[in-house]
């Protein structure tokens, strides 16, 4: 045989390096100039028990030439004994140089890698060879030589076995390395690479190879794993515990789980809202901890390309390699499926250790059990914040010298009417500033209605799902009532407005457990201005109103009107909206003596209603036709109950002259007083009136006429089954008969 040279003569791996990777590449060689030198030594012996393959089929299998070629040494070929002398000499001279760089504050991934899953000597060894192959492919060829086999070009354990552990003794010990359980496999550092068809495959025989992941982290590319940067992130925590602005008594909480459990580890359930601090307490913890923090968002978790096992090992892996925290968020995608919840903690268990480090899961539902797992777990709870917290973000948001402010911005306003987190209060601060841009980048001034608009959009829209957005473009004079309804819905916005002023600075919320917020009832006919005083009350108060679909919401089937109502408030909750039910008496009905499962169980949807009322702090409209029909549980929570009469004469004529707008042509013949005095209409027929005029106007090519308005009362009439009476149209009675 040609004399072997085992040094790589390629120091660049046909790669620039950079200077901060130099040393880390060249250990990597030297290392791999060591492996190189213990694989011609498991050739020589190869070669001396006589087993090559040599038939007339050249060029399917690797010949001798072509090892001697990559073996090949200016001094001769050498015996294993001699290999084994050099290797031991080459082995302390690397050791050596290894000790020294680390002394001198050297980086050496691969002894960081080592350092860090704590592998022993014999497993070191084994991902250099798996890792071999990877960056240099002259070991494709040596595998395939040393193991008889041309198409094995990656080492498997048996040769790795033979390679690294002479006595059998040794190999049937160390065979366990490459177990499920060790920690090659186990961290995913190196993974089998055998034919997924070939099931009855020996573990002895299944290839072997690294992954690139751990490839680039031994080539000093210390980035995120290609897997996960859709939807991880690493993070560089920046605030303290005590910078935060969090209850004190959760800040404490938080505080004593670093200390105890900051070095050994454990699962810390963070619950609340969206925004409420869940991520920004993550990383104040890491910082406790002087870790980074390795953020995962599953919102999507059902979507991505991979097993769950396969994400939360990839997830401890990368967290491992970063030396970081880890942070779950919207953690409740892990249980969604109820069926699976068993398998996903059983997951959890396996592929995602906490030993060592602190595993954030931030999850909306605090109902999200994770009992079974054997690690420490720790629960905290995050709440929105109270008004005084709201107001001191509004403060510091607004005034945070970025955009000169109008002086008439209300900070305790905002932080009255919009349930918001402090992110998001932060968020809309911003929206605000870049809305006042928009509209003088020369001059631009942070102005209340900014603030508002901003605030409404970060409100959650997932009520959108479930309701209908009513736009709201009515004012108080356009609401035609007599003086008390006006002045009970002047007294539903006071107690909007100084409802934290009562409930957190007169300390009215330590006497009350639940209904803090407002529910109001309108009640009267049809017609008479409900729908439009909830819109007017939802513009006067800068909040969204939703009008609610009943019929998405009651279902014939048990228990699924509960679950719509649930959601519906859940939303509405972080939605900072007015709900509006509209012909609540159909939902809210009274409840009846039980007579069968039918009324057992309407009833418990009335009392699950009342429940759902009193637990949410928004504005809640019910508006019936007919309030008594409703139970009498429901009109007794009520704060507010507003009664809509049919207008008489005198409010008529001001719905009639009112429903015209002034760029209307109105022909000077047309008697709103006589319409007014004639026809007792409510103020929804008497607006399908005025519409029916207009076309009729319109068609004809001419100003509205009288003719047209009396034409357009007789249809809405025998709409509402009424037939036209000479005693109601008197002189226009002979206009119906011959043009009706």
């Amino acid at each position: 045989m040609a004399s072997a040279d085992i040094r790589i003569e390629d120091r660049h791996l046909a790669l620039e390096a950079d200077a901060p990777f130099r040393d880390a590449i060249d250990h990597l060689l030297a290392e791999l100039d060591l492996l190189m030198l213990m694989l011609y030594r498991e050739v020589l012996r190869f070669r001396a028990m006589g087993i090559a393959v040599e038939d007339q089929f050249r060029g399917l299998y690797v010949s001798d030439e072509q090892v001697d070629a990559i073996l090949s040494r200016k001094d001769g070929e050498m015996t294993a004994a001699a290999i084994s002398a050099r290797i031991e000499e080459q082995r302390e001279n690397l050791t050596r140089r290894a000790e020294a760089s680390i002394s001198a504050s050297i980086d050496l991934p691969l002894e960081r890698l080592v350092e860090t899953f704590s592998l022993n000597a014999f497993e070191r060894l084994a991902l250099l060879a798996c890792a071999a192959v990877e960056v240099d492919l002259r070991f494709e060829t040596l595998y395939s030589y040393a193991q008889n086999d041309v198409n094995r070009k990656r080492p498997t354990a048996d040769l790795i076995l033979r390679m690294f552990a002479e006595a059998p003794a040794d190999r049937l010990f160390l065979r366990s390395a490459f177990s499920a359980g060790g920690a090659l496999i186990r961290n995913q550092l190196i993974r089998t690479a055998g034919d997924p068809q070939r099931q009855d495959q020996s573990l002895l025989a299944t290839p072997l190879r690294s992954d690139e992941r751990i490839i680039e982290y031994l080539l000093g590319r210390h980035t995120l794993d290609p897997r996960l940067r859709g939807f991880a992130t690493i993070a560089e925590p920046e605030r303290r515990l005590s910078e935060l602005r969090l209850p004190a008594a959760l800040l404490k909480s938080l505080l004593s789980a670093v200390r105890c459990f900051g070095d050994s580890g454990a699962v810390l359930i963070l619950s609340g809202p969206a925004g409420s601090g869940k991520r920004a307490a993550a990383e104040a913890l890491s910082i406790e901890t002087r870790r980074r923090l390795l953020v995962a968002d599953l919102h999507q978790v059902s979507s991505l390309p991979m097993s769950l096992p396969e994400m939360l090992g990839l997830l401890r892996r990368e967290a491992i390699l970063h030396d970081a925290n880890l942070l779950l968020s919207f953690g409740e995608a892990l249980t969604d499926d109820h069926d699976g919840a068993a398998q996903v903690r059983c997951d959890l268990e396996r592929h995602l250790i906490a030993a060592g480090r602190l595993v954030c899961i931030a999850t909306e539902s605090p109902a999200l059990d994770l009992s079974a797992l054997t690690w420490p777990i720790l629960h905290f709870e995050f709440a929105m914040p109270s008004f005084q917290q709201r107001f001191e973000f509004w403060e510091a948001a607004i005034h945070n010298g970025a955009i000169p402010t109008a002086a008439s911005i209300d900070a305790g306003a905002l932080a009255n009417k919009y349930v918001l987190s402090g992110g998001e209060i932060g968020a809309a601060a911003r929206n605000a500033a870049h809305r006042a841009l928009l509209n003088d980048a020369e001059h631009p001034e942070l102005r209340m209605e900014d603030l508002e608009a901003a605030a409404r959009a970060q409100s959650n829209q997932g009520l959108r799902r479930l309701a209908q957005k009513v736009e709201t473009r009515n004012e108080w004079q356009d609401l035609i009532l007599p003086p008390r309804p006006l002045q009970q819905l002047r007294d539903v916005c006071s107690a909007e407005r100084y409802r934290q002023v009562v409930y957190s600075s007169w300390g009215f919320q330590n006497r009350l457990a639940l209904g803090k917020g407002l529910n109001v009832m309108f009640y009267g006919p049809s017609g008479t201005g409900k729908t439009m005083a909830a819109g007017v009350l939802a513009r006067e108060l800068a909040l969204d109103l939703y009008k609610i679909d009943l019929s998405t919401v009651v279902s014939k089937y048990i228990g699924e009107t509960e679950k719509q109502l649930n959601r519906i408030f859940h939303q509405a909750q972080s939605s900072n909206a007015v709900l509006f039910f509209d012909e609540a008496d159909s939902l809210f009905g009274k409840r009846t003596e039980v007579k069968d499962a039918h009324d057992r169980y309407a009833n418990v949807e009335v009392a699950y209603l009342l429940q759902k009322m009193e637990e949410y702090e928004g504005i809640v409209i019910l508006a019936t036709n007919y309030r008594k029909n409703m139970d009498d549980a429901f009109v007794r929570r009520m704060h507010h109950i507003v009664e809509f009469p049919l207008p008489d004469a005198e409010y008529r004529e001001r719905i009639w002259a009112g429903l015209v707008p002034p760029s209307a042509p109105l022909d000077r013949d047309v008697d709103f007083r006589f319409l007014a005095r004639q026809f007792e209409l409510a103020g929804g027929n008497i607006r399908n009136v005025v519409l029916a005029a207009a076309f009729l106007a319109a068609e004809e090519g001419c100003a509205m006429r009288m003719e047209h308005f009396i034409l357009g009362t007789s249809r809405e009439l025998q709409k509402m089954g009424k037939m036209p009476a000479r005693s109601d149209f008197r002189e226009y009675f002979e206009l119906i008969r011959t043009r009706g």
